[in-house]
C-alpha cells in the first residue's frame, strides 16, 4: 500500500495521535483482478485528506480514474466558489472576524 497522499492536493498527513492524520483510503470499482498472493498497492484504490475525502462521496461504483476526474471538477467548483465568496462578499477566514 502507498502511503497517504491526498489525490486531490498531494499532501500528507501531519504527525499527530490518529494512525494517518485523518487521511482515509477510498475503494474506487476495481478494473484488474489480483491473484490471491499478490501484494501492492491497488489501482483502484486512492488516498485522500480530510478536506478532499467529502468530495469521493457517491462515486466508488466509479472507476478510480472516472473518479478523480469528478473529484477534480468538485474540487475546482468548491475553490472558485470560495473565492467568489471572498471577492464579492468579504468572506473572512474561520475565526477572523473584522473589527
Amino acid at each position: 500500500m502507498m502511503p497517504p497522499i491526498c489525490a486531490v492536493c498531494r499532501s500528507r498527513p501531519e504527525r499527530d495521535s490518529t494512525r494517518w492524520g485523518g487521511f482515509d483510503v477510498v475503494y474506487f470499482r476495481p478494473t484488474v483482478e489480483y491473484p490471491d498472493d499478490w501484494a501492492g498497492h491497488p489501482e483502484n484504490a486512492e488516498w485522500f485528506c480530510p478536506t478532499h475525502l467529502p468530495l469521493t462521496e457517491g462515486l466508488t461504483d466509479l472507476t478510480a480514474n472516472e473518479a478523480l476526474k469528478r473529484i477534480m471538477a468538485r474540487a475546482s467548483s468548491r475553490s472558485d466558489e470560495q473565492t467568489h465568496d471572498v471577492q464579492t462578499h468579504g468572506a473572512q477566514p474561520h475565526g477572523d472576524q473584522p473589527r
